[in-house]
């Protein structure tokens, strides 16, 4: 049952015993931190609070406290810690932003129409194409042969969006491992993450971190700013309807200004970040809980074959 602050303001949010100097983090599940916050909220209930060196943070999971959260007139988005730490190498993009941000309006008000139902039926045949691709790849396989699912699922969102977003090809799966942006992006997202668990003197220490991590964020950006002077080079900036040339011709009605090329740099690694992950995830667990439950495979009258093309 969610707690209601209005009707009851002086209600203590519940927290779980904390340790000197470290507060919660030994509560914390850091090999699975998402499992360990909804192991929380079901012993703490819908929202709690949790204390770190530094900093506290309130959890909330209940839906009738999410959707009040929700409210843009009452809240605004915190870019916390964490995501801080990420705009190293995602800048003032959609994601990391402050609302206040002049870079945050502009890139709204630029890149909101291109997510309309219409812009979406045109990137339909860009998403078929890597569909089809990973569909192949499946039925090259041996009967006995194992399906890295949430692998395939991850080269197919991020092969969709590079496609659909910037015309521009990772190839993944005619690659044996993943594409080497991934494996920066994914080690960047895992050291911004981690600098938040660390204590000050831990950071100081971290040396040979900080040099990968800052090696990651060069190449990523060097990937991405080939991708934009290459398209500007081309002479077809306006010809190709993909996010990278609204970006590159978009003016802002508001403010009469467009995107300079590092925000376009810091939107795209956010799209590729924000966009890949939480779609991959959602796609690998629909494929588990349809082949828990083949019922509802067959009452659709399709195959899962059917259902990826």
């Amino acid at each position: 049952m969610a707690i209601s602050l209005h009707t009851n303001p002086l209600v203590t949010i519940p927290q779980p015993p904390t340790k000197p100097l470290l507060g919660n983090l030994p509560t914390m599940n850091l090999g699975a931190p998402v499992q360990g916050l909804m192991s929380l909220a079901r012993e703490y209930g819908p929202i709690y609070r949790l204390a770190f060196p530094g900093r506290d943070l309130v959890v909330v999971s209940g839906f009738d406290l999410v959707d009040e959260l929700c409210d843009e007139k009452r809240f605004d988005k915190k870019v916390w810690k964490p995501l801080r730490n990420v705009r190293a190498f995602a800048g003032d993009a959609l994601f990391t932003a402050q609302t206040q941000e002049p870079n945050w309006h502009k890139a709204h008000n630029i890149l909101l129409p291109n997510f309309s139902q219409r812009a979406m039926q045109g990137y339909f045949p860009a998403m078929l194409d890597i569909a089809r691709q990973m569909m192949e790849k499946w039925e090259r396989l041996n009967a006995d042969d194992e399906i890295d699912v949430p692998g395939d699922m991850t080269r197919l969102t991020l092969d969709t969006i590079g496609l659909c977003g910037f015309d521009y090809r990772f190839n993944s799966f005619y690659r044996q491992d993943m594409h080497p942006f991934v494996q920066s992006m994914v080690r960047a997202l895992g050291e911004a993450m981690d600098q938040s668990q660390r204590l000050p003197l831990q950071e100081k220490l971290m040396l040979h971190k900080h040099r990968q991590y800052q090696a990651d964020i060069d190449f990523m950006n060097g990937v991405v700013d080939r991708v934009i002077q290459e398209r500007k080079a081309s002479g077809s900036v306006a010809g190709k309807q993909d996010l990278l040339s609204y970006m590159l011709t978009g003016v802002d009605k508001q403010s009469g200004e467009g995107l300079d090329d590092l925000n376009i740099r810091y939107q795209i690694i956010t799209f590729l970040i924000a966009g890949h992950e939480t779609t991959s995830g959602l796609l690998s667990f629909a494929l588990y809980n349809l082949l828990q439950h083949p019922e509802a495979v067959s009452y659709t009258h399709l195959t899962l074959p059917t259902i990826l093309r």
